[in-house]
C-alpha cells in the first residue's frame, strides 16, 4: 500500500520500491527508485530545508526538489521518510 506526504503544491508517493514527486500544477512527475534517492536536510532557523533527488555518491544530491518544513511538518516527514529508507534497506539486502 502506498504512503503520502503532503505539503503545499508537493505530493510525495511512496509505494514499494519506487519514490514519487508530484507538483501542482504539472503534468509531469519525478520517479526515484528508493536505491537512487537521496535526502539532504539542513536546520536554518525555525524550518527544515529538505532537498530530495538523485543521490550521487555520498555527499551530492542531483535534480529534484528543495522543500521547507516547520517542525511539525518535519516530523511527519521524518516518519514517512523511514518508508522510503525501510524499502531501499530491503533493496541493499536482495
Amino acid at each position: 500500500m502506498a504512503a503520502e506526504f503532503e505539503l503545499g503544491d508537493y505530493i510525495l508517493v511512496q509505494d514499494g520500491k519506487t519514490f514519487e514527486i508530484f507538483r501542482r500544477m504539472s503534468s509531469e512527475s519525478i520517479r526515484y527508485h528508493v536505491a537512487f534517492l537521496g535526502v539532504d536536510v539542513k536546520p536554518r532557523g525555525d524550518e527544515f530545508r529538505v532537498r530530495l533527488g538523485a543521490r550521487n555518491g555520498d555527499d551530492q544530491i542531483l535534480g529534484g526538489v528543495r522543500l521547507s518544513m516547520d517542525p511539525e511538518q518535519f516530523a511527519r516527514f521524518r516518519e514517512f521518510m523511514a518508508l522510503a529508507i525501510a524499502a531501499r534497506d530491503r533493496t541493499d539486502a536482495a
